[in-house]
């Protein structure tokens, strides 16, 4: 794919594009196409009423001058106001597609993508693309719809006022758009490309402000935000001057076409249908000209929306087209097993070139049973947990919950299996709201059942707000502590049959991990639970311990 072509073959994946492109280019010739008519008939009454000096005669003239009247401003607003909403339900299945390409992406991909790139992918792109069903797509429709009128309609006046508009209009229309494409092209991907660098940059020292206070260098923020402020200025001024100079283009070559029009009109008598077509002519075609302006910007549209279209689809196709997704393949289930036992075999797994995580790795979980997993830093815990959640590519092997593959298993109405992983998010919310996360239906009671079982309950009941305390951006105004028993209680309220937490307790002081792992535990008898950390020793009351050593699971004895 060429980034030329970026932005219809974006469009072509999204779909629904072509009735209201098609829809929209009706609506614009009908409405110049009135004006000319309008304007061939006003002329028409003008000179008859001045020849006739009554107008009881014109009724039908008359008639004609309000019929193209209406049906101008109609066709003027429906066409606005159909294109605008074609636009809009565009753009609204455009930001569905992306997202769920987003859902459906591979977690390694993704995370090789800056935050602010993804941000602006689908903020700034997505917005940039409205511009291409009207300003793009539809004006060359258009454009030669209206010559086609124009040019119709001075052949039953003027012959050579005809051939001499379908000229210069074919002129302006395959010699000025090539030029403002050359022109525009790299300015407006260059300038698309400063904004979204821009919002990533700005994403990223928001976010480190704490440090760059820490380090004393908040002033890199301002200077940061100048100096991409005044670049894209200079970018502007560009496409402004390249712009003005179009515009100059199209009224010269309008002004051009109505001297060539009246030099080539010879007959000088004063009949009353000489002097209609005498003034009319040039008239409808400086009229017909209106389509031109549109088409000649198109480039400078189509440029930037390639660009934004091109960004989009890198980030779209970073998905992993191994990795299933309820969007791409529908399941047949709508709840998951209730009583999944987990089966790994022969599991291998490694992150593109670099050295395996698992080779040929077993294990078995029966359903029911507490489980800990002990391994030091990048030895493949995480891993292991996101291959469960199906958030990494399909392995070697075989990966079996309740008879399912952990892709079958995702888009569930009540999921099968939940985590509590080391980054896991919360909203910049409340409490209650990030709780219902695992349980958009849970009451007060069951929310404070389960912050009783994580240990959050004495939080809520000194924090002024309760469970409507706001936690700040990513959970800043809570401690780390406190953060994490917030994420396993929205994990405990989800009550799947698995539950897997991956160092959830890091946060806490020996003697409280131990007292929270209990009590989960003792939560959740009769149902699987995975706990994954550093050390496992502390765990006494699970019922099997496992290492990870070479790749492999192996067996403690006890």
């Amino acid at each position: 794919m060429t980034p030329d072509r970026a932005g219809r073959d974006l469009f072509v994946r999204v779909g629904g594009t072509k009735r209201w492109v098609a829809l929209s280019s009706i609506l614009g010739i009908i409405t110049i196409g009135s004006g000319i008519g309008l304007l061939a008939m006003a002329i028409y009454l003008l000179t008859r009423s001045a020849a006739l000096g009554a107008a009881a005669s014109l009724s039908l003239t008359i008639l004609g001058v309000r019929f193209f009247a209406v049906t101008r401003v109609v066709s003027r607003y429906c066409e606005r106001y159909l294109g605008h909403l074609g636009t809009f339900r565009v753009l609204t299945r455009l930001r569905v597609w992306f997202f769920e390409k987003l859902v459906e992406g591979d977690s390694v991909a993704l995370t090789n993508q800056r935050r602010g790139d993804v941000v602006a992918g689908l903020v700034d792109d997505v917005d940039t693309m409205q511009d291409r069903l009207l300003r793009v797509s539809s004006p060359p429709f258009v454009a030669f719809g209206t010559l086609a009128i124009g040019t119709a309609t001075l052949l039953a006046i003027n012959v050579r006022s005809a051939a001499i508009l379908a000229a210069f209009f074919l002129a302006g229309a395959f010699v000025l758009p090539p030029i403002m494409w050359s022109r525009t092209r790299d300015l407006a991907a260059r300038l698309l490309r400063l904004r979204a660098r821009r919002l990533t940059e700005i994403t990223e020292l928001i976010d480190g402000l704490e440090t760059l206070k820490i380090w004393g260098r908040t002033d890199r923020l301002s200077e940061t935000i100048a100096l991409l402020d005044k670049q894209e200025s200079e970018l502007t001024q560009k496409l402004a001057k390249i712009r003005a100079l179009l515009d100059i283009a199209v009224l010269a070559l309008s002004g051009l076409c109505v001297l060539a029009i009246v030099a080539a009109i010879t007959e000088t008598t004063t009949s009353i249908s000489t002097i209609w077509w005498l003034t009319a002519t040039p008239l409808i075609a400086l009229a017909s000209f209106e389509a031109l302006g549109p088409l000649l910007s198109a480039p400078d549209h189509r440029a930037q929306t390639n660009a934004a279209a091109s960004r989009i689809l890198a980030i779209a196709d970073s998905s992993s087209p191994q990795v299933q997704t309820p969007s791409s393949e529908p399941h047949l289930m709508q709840d998951g097993p209730t009583a999944p036992d987990i089966e790994v075999t022969n599991l291998s797994y490694s992150y593109s070139d670099a050295s395996p995580i698992f080779v040929d790795a077993s294990i078995s979980i029966p359903f029911g049973s507490t489980v800990a997993i002990s391994a030091p830093s990048g030895s493949g815990k995480s891993t292991f947990s996101e291959l469960l959640l199906g958030l990494l590519p399909s392995p070697e092997g075989a990966i079996s919950i309740g008879g399912h593959t952990p892709s079958e298993l995702q888009g569930l109405q009540r999921p099968c299996i939940v985590a509590v992983l080391q980054d896991d998010h919360v909203f910049d919310t409340t409490i209650r709201d990030n709780l219902l996360v695992g349980d958009g239906d849970a009451g007060d009671p069951q929310l404070h059942a389960v912050c009783a079982v994580a240990g959050l309950q004495p939080f809520l009941d000194a924090r002024m707000g309760g469970l409507d305390a706001a936690i700040g951006a990513n959970g800043d105004l809570l401690s780390g502590g406190e953060r994490q028993r917030l994420m396993i209680a929205r994990a405990l309220l989800a009550d799947a049959p698995i539950l897997l937490l991956d160092e959830a307790t890091e946060h806490l002081e020996p003697a409280l991990r131990s007292q929270l792992v209990n009590s989960i535990l003792n939560a959740r008898r009769g149902r699987t639970t995975i706990v994954l950390a550093h050390d496992a020793d502390a765990l006494a009351s699970v019922d099997a311990v496992y290492d990870i050593d070479g790749g492999k699971f192996v067996a403690r004895e006890r």
